[in-house]
């Protein structure tokens, strides 16, 4: 039986801290593998730059519809720069 532990402290940390980088390097290198990050950030990103780019929450390929025309680009989705036609003067 031993009588003398003063390095054993010494010992189980430095083992514990090589076992824990080594599973933190192989879960980053699982995760930049599978690209699971940018998968998981890419779609709200996406949502939000077309927010500021052109002021409406549609997907890049939806486009939106105009009453009476084909569907246009993002660009003319705000409802700003639909063409409306208004009268003055009722029916």
């Amino acid at each position: 039986i031993l009588k003398n532990n003063q390095g054993q402290f010494a010992i189980e940390s430095l083992l514990l801290m090589t076992i824990l980088i080594g599973a933190f390097l192989a879960l980053t290198n699982y995760l930049r593998d599978n690209k699971l990050i940018s998968k998981l950030v890419q779609k709200p990103i996406q949502s939000v730059a077309t927010m500021a780019g052109y002021g409406v929450w549609k997907s890049e390929g939806g486009g939106c519809k105009v009453p009476g025309k084909t569907a246009v680009s993002l660009g003319k989705c705000h409802p700003n720069a639909i063409a409306r036609s208004l009268s003055s003067a009722p029916r």
